[in-house]
């Protein structure tokens, strides 16, 4: 289907689509519609790239802390923040002061996000090091030629006494 105007822009859209249903064109109503995408990132009012720049800006203007991070990962190297020692050992101001210093994420779990986790957790054992990727890995160390010959002599020793 093939337009009879090409589009310039977002207002002639509209007018195009109410053109469309008088003049009872389905396929041209379809195309139209077609071209409105459903992903709210690709509209124009919705790329806030100077907020992302003036925030920091403003975060350093009144010299505020980072933003509290939102997910900790348990299987990084260095772990999470934990501000709960501060609150054990010094009480709740303290863990308050710990906590506006070096904030802790709102949620700690591993590699995983937490659908996948609660489908793991629902499965047996042997699928859950699989996953992991521990149980491929060999058990036994190999042996070397000489001693493997030397266990083998044993066991025949061992048959031709008895």
């Amino acid at each position: 289907m093939r337009t009879d105007v090409s589009l310039i822009n977002e207002l002639q859209l509209g007018e195009r689509l109410n053109l469309a249903v008088e003049s009872h064109r389905r396929g041209e109503f379809a195309l139209l519609l077609a071209l409105l995408s459903q992903d709210v990132r690709d509209w124009p009012q919705f790329h806030l790239h100077d907020d992302i720049a003036q925030d920091a800006v403003l975060r350093q203007q009144f010299d505020l802390p980072e933003p509290q991070p939102l997910l900790g990962d348990l299987s990084q190297e260095p772990s999470p923040v934990d501000n709960s020692y501060h609150f054990l050992s010094d009480g709740e101001r303290s863990f308050q002061l710990a906590q506006a210093l070096v904030p802790e994420p709102l949620v700690i779990r591993g590699k995983r996000d937490s659908g996948m986790q609660e489908a793991l957790n629902n499965c047996d054992w042997h699928t859950r090091l699989r996953t992991d990727g521990t149980l491929n890995q060999p058990k036994a160390v190999l042996m070397e030629f000489v001693d493997q010959l030397s266990e083998q002599r044993k066991l025949a020793g061992l048959y031709q006494t008895a």
